[in-house]
């Protein structure tokens, strides 16, 4: 969905085209499992986007790096709709997120263990 983006957390709700703008009112279950009213779901985004900043890394970079990283996981599942968001992926692969980084990423998720539930 681009949670992690932060785009939805824009003024203007993100852009027409992104996927929970171009698909609103379609997408029952995506739109109440990841409803951006809910306060808890904005604090753990804003969190992450948080850990991105400090760390100059872009927040889609953070977030595929740390799938990446994690032993258990073979693969990460994107979907780049546009060539800059694809560039993102692509670079999240020369992203290695050192132990301070890690440890930052495990608090928020202490802190929010399932948002989105």
């Amino acid at each position: 969905m681009g949670l992690l983006s932060g785009k939805y957390l824009l003024p203007d709700g993100g852009a027409g085209d992104a996927r929970l703008n171009l698909f609103k009112g379609r997408y029952s279950e995506g739109e109440s499992r990841y409803n951006l009213l809910n306060p808890t779901i904005r604090e753990a985004i804003k969190a992450y986007i948080s850990i991105a900043k400090r760390y100059d890394i872009h927040p889609v970079s953070l977030a595929i790096a740390f799938v990446l990283g994690h032993p258990l996981v073979s693969s990460a599942i994107f979907g780049a709709t546009k060539l800059w968001q694809l560039e993102q992926v692509i670079s999240a692969c020369e992203v290695k997120l050192n132990a301070e980084i890690i440890a930052d990423i495990d608090e928020v998720h202490s802190r929010f263990p399932n948002p989105c539930s």
